[in-house]
């Protein structure tokens, strides 16, 4: 990932598999996504160590933070 637009796509693929694909996810309501995605940013630092790999700047969280609250009412 290495733009806003890559990530804006990577989105949209996720929605497209959850249309598709719903009864393979184990998160399929918008609740359960939330909760499970909260609960990977918490134990991300161990996954990043895992692989090897450092986790994004605090910067980055910050502008996801936004994202995720702006899409609240955002049209």
């Amino acid at each position: 990932m290495s733009s806003r637009q890559d990530l804006a796509e990577h989105i949209r693929r996720l929605r497209s598999d959850l249309l598709q694909r719903s009864d393979q996810w184990e998160n399929a309501s918008l609740e359960g996504y939330l909760e499970a995605m909260a609960a990977w940013i918490e134990a991300a630092p161990h996954w990043y160590g895992n692989r090897v790999e450092e986790m994004p700047a605090e910067a980055e969280w910050a502008y996801f933070a936004q994202a995720l609250s702006a899409a609240v009412v955002y049209e």
